[in-house]
């Protein structure tokens, strides 16, 4: 799992891991409970985008972050000078 991933795509990616796994079980009990596991990732995961604001989410604050540091560093010697 990536360090920087985002909860709901690591959600979605949860989702699909179940319902893989759930496919290599014949229909029954596990099957079952793996197919549910799926969908509540894939429910959290709209959950999370609909309820985060944009400007929350953790991609758009790194974003922030790198382009304000950015900002504050001078290009060169020349632009402390004048």
């Amino acid at each position: 799992m990536p360090d920087d991933e985002l909860p709901a795509a690591r959600y979605r990616r949860l989702a699909v891991e179940c319902l893989e796994l759930a496919y290599t079980f014949s229909a029954g009990d596990q099957r079952t409970a793996l197919l549910q596991m799926a969908q509540v990732w894939h429910r959290l995961a709209d959950d999370y985008e609909k309820s985060t604001p944009p400007f929350l989410r953790q991609s758009t604050a790194k974003e922030v972050s790198m382009h304000q540091q950015q900002k504050d560093q001078p290009k060169d010697d020349h632009d402390l000078t004048g």
